[in-house]
């Protein structure tokens, strides 16, 4: 009996000892693995929505720029065309640029329409009496151009309905873009207001789906249904959200941050001298081009849409790859370009990113598809796949040592967290100068700025940029290669800190930084391009935490048989819990993406491992008096 009682608890304590080592480890890592499994997903939808909105944005803001563009070459034809008003003068206009249908002239009250009689009807119906008789026509503009502060949304004026009371500003207009983006209820809030006060509210023509299924992911309810109800005052071509659909299971939110309000030629033609007005008519989307010249008089044409198709298509990148379809829609939600020899055509209303293009183009979207829908599932379930493989040869180990292995996944645990972080952290850092060097590329291609010397100020901007991108990636590879060998020869340390200074410090002047120097001639035996790197990177480091006193001051003197430069700031200095762990890889005090100090968490390492395969070090102490003193030593060369 006791042999049988001592087998059972032995069996009891075999069956605990398992549900506590295999049983409980084993659906506590089946609980992560679906968590990690959903959040992949998710991950790999962000990841590919980031980038095919890129290329979105891309697309718009080339089509933006051809708007622009037609409307310039159109305001030359215009005003060659007002000289000589008539139905010679038309036909040289037409000739001279394809995008002019309609061509007309205006003076005191009387319109001339140089055109068929169809057309010349069709335009006395459209834009007759709104250019002779003071009617008024829907005039398109961004809702945040309209509503600027926190303070309260402007109003129309009482007095002259379809007028806004204030203009738009671009840092009010930016902030209010902002906070929309970043709470979908006030963009509802703020459509239910311009809906409130009259402006004529709209429907997008798309729904895409990874904002769609990113709300869904977040849980966040967004419903602004009461708008549809309460559509603005009728006009020509709007369309609601019932109208917009393709069947009830399309029901389009009113959320295009494009609104209307009705205004007449003469308010229209009292704030500018030249404009496209878009006008959706029963037929479509007809532009109106016109110019004021003074006088009483005006001259204008509508733009030829077939032609304004043709160059949309031609300046769009190439709209089919691998992996997309990037086109644009029209206001009916028809894409300006197909791609030929398409399998089966996607769902045109389903666009995986879109984005409006502007107030001058109303209701035309910007749009990317993916050629392989099923792409995102299919990577979401063999994620899934692996995972769960993982988690059986987890539990199998588990089983023959669960602290062994408890120890190893927290081990990579901690390295996949560091990794993660370094990876945003150089990404981050790469981020500044590379938009840097593009601005001021872009303002010298684009030949607008004449003045030599602040050309060579730009070139300049561009080369320190250049300079600090070089340092990161020299960094990165040194981390990667740093056993490597170094190729050591005879030179002087105040050499490579004086080289390294004239190539680092107009960067720290235009940052306002004040540099003093008490260099002393030290010769050592090392590798130029390696030590300058250490220099550098404690420039970087003093630079990065000077604070707001911005004096750096560096000193090389002999400390024994070693020669010593110390690089010292008036910074915030360094924690003393913290002096041991900043030589660390990847750490940084501050180990977020919005921390006002950039940083890859290499530098320090990277610059004692330098140091030390030369024979030498780098050391930290606190400065007297405030601040931090990065101190590389290296043996002196008796020879």
């Amino acid at each position: 009996m006791k042999g049988k009682a001592k087998r059972a608890g032995s069996f009891y304590i075999l069956v605990l000892t398992f549900v506590l080592a295999v049983l409980v480890p084993g659906i506590a890592l089946s609980m992560l693995a679906l968590r990690a499994a959903e959040r992949e997903s998710v991950y790999v939808e962000r990841r590919m929505e980031s980038s095919l909105m890129a290329e979105v944005d891309l697309a718009a803001g080339r089509v933006e720029q051809l708007t622009r563009d037609i409307q310039e070459s159109l305001r030359r034809g215009a005003e060659a065309f007002a000289s000589y008003p008539d139905a010679a003068g038309a036909a040289v206009w037409k000739d001279s640029d394809p995008i002019v249908e309609t061509p007309f002239a205006l003076e005191d009250g009387r319109l001339a329409i140089f055109a068929d009689e169809p057309s010349g009807l069709m335009f006395r119906r459209y834009f007759g009496d709104f250019l002779t008789k003071g009617a008024r026509l829907p005039h398109y503009d961004l809702v945040t151009r309209i509503y600027l502060s926190d303070s309260g949304p402007k109003t129309l004026d009482a007095d002259v309905p379809g007028t806004v009371q204030s203009s738009s500003r671009g840092i009010e207009r930016q902030r209010l873009e902002s906070r929309i983006n970043a709470d979908p209820s006030a963009k509802t809030d703020l459509l239910r207001q311009a809906g409130d006060d009259g402006f004529g509210v709209y429907a997008r023509n798309v729904a895409p789906t990874a904002q769609k299924q990113l709300a869904e992911s977040m849980e966040h309810e967004y419903a602004p249904a009461p708008l549809a109800q309460k559509p603005a005052a009728p006009q020509e071509g709007k369309v609601d959200a019932e109208t917009a659909a393709d069947g009830p299971e399309m029901a389009l939110e009113p959320d295009s941050r494009t609104v209307s309000f009705s205004r007449s030629f003469s308010e229209i033609a009292s704030e500018s001298d030249a404009g496209l007005l878009p006008y959706i008519s029963d037929g479509g989307l007809v532009i109106l081009f016109w110019r004021v010249m003074g006088g009483g008089r005006a001259a204008g044409c509508t733009v030829d849409m077939g032609e304004l198709r043709d160059r949309i298509a031609d300046v769009l990148p190439d709209i089919i790859s691998g992996a997309r379809i990037l086109t644009v829609l029209d206001e009916s939600g028809t894409p300006v370009v197909t791609p030929v020899f398409l399998p089966a055509a996607p769902d045109w209303r389903r666009p995986f990113a879109a984005r409006e293009i502007s107030p001058a183009l109303p209701r035309w979207e910007a749009g990317a598809w993916l050629t392989a829908p099923d792409i995102l599932v299919s990577r979401a379930n063999y994620t899934r796949t692996v995972i769960w493989v993982q988690v059986a040869i987890l539990a199998s180990v588990i089983t023959a040592g669960s602290v062994v292995v408890i120890r190893m996944f927290s081990y990579e645990m901690r390295v996949a967290s560091q990794k993660t972080t370094f990876v945003a952290n150089v990404s981050h850092e790469l981020k500044t100068p590379l938009t840097s060097i593009r601005l001021f590329a872009e303002l010298l291609l684009s030949g607008r700025q004449e003045n030599e010397e602040r050309r060579r100020e730009y070139l300049r901007t561009m080369m320190s940029e250049a300079d600090r991108l070089s340092h990161l990636v020299g960094n990165v590879l040194s981390f990667s290669g740093r056993r490597e060998e170094y190729s050591m020869k005879p030179l002087h340390l105040e050499e490579v800190v004086r080289d390294t200074l004239a190539q680092f410090e107009p960067h720290l002047v235009r940052q306002g930084y004040s540099v003093s120097c008490d260099l002393k001639a030290l010769p050592v035996i090392g590798n130029r391009e390696a030590l300058k790197q250490v220099v550098m990177n404690l420039l970087a480091n003093a630079e990065k935490y000077s604070g707001d006193s911005r004096e750096i001051s560096l000193v090389c003197a002999k400390d024994g048989g070693f020669a010593r430069v110390d690089i010292m700031d008036r910074g915030i200095g360094v924690d003393p819990k913290l002096a041991d762990k900043i030589f660390q890889e990847f750490f940084r005090a501050d180990d977020s993406l919005t921390s006002p100090r950039g940083g890859t968490g290499l530098g320090l390492p990277i610059a004692r491992d330098i140091a030390r395969r030369h024979g030498g070090d780098v050391t930290f102490s606190p400065r007297p008096g405030g601040g931090s003193v990065f101190s590389l030593s290296l043996p002196l060369d008796g020879g």
